[in-house]
């Protein structure tokens, strides 16, 4: 897993074989996101693998062919987007496919960054 900033960000959401992940509960998402951004929250992400390239087997999730992908939540404080990392990898997603904007929308948002939604 690696931590990224806003620039790796925007690169990623440019990139059609990479996925950025709102790890926020629903209603987080919908008072706003960052443009691009599909939501799976922390508490169902294991249940969405397949989003994100991953088969279903019988031992739960073959993830030779996962995405990347950038997962972000509210801000350095807030612990959804490291719980659903961890719960990813402990399914089987391969770490070195995961990045981590720690920023979240808190520094999104003070830099002044394109938000959609809410309001």
């Amino acid at each position: 897993m690696t931590t990224i900033g806003e620039l790796e960000l925007i690169d990623m959401l440019q990139d059609p074989k990479a996925v950025v992940v709102d790890s926020r509960t629903r209603d987080w998402f919908e008072g706003g996101t960052i443009p691009g951004a599909i939501n799976i929250p922390y508490t169902y992400v294991v249940d969405e693998l397949g989003q994100l390239g991953c088969e279903p087997d019988f031992d739960g999730w073959d993830c030779t062919e996962a995405k990347p992908v950038a997962l972000f939540c509210n801000g350095v404080w807030c612990g959804q987007s490291p719980t659903a990392i961890r719960n990813m990898v402990n399914a089987g997603y391969p770490a070195d496919r995961i990045s981590y904007y720690r920023g979240g929308m808190q520094v999104w948002r003070l830099l002044g960054l394109t938000v959609i939604g809410g309001e």
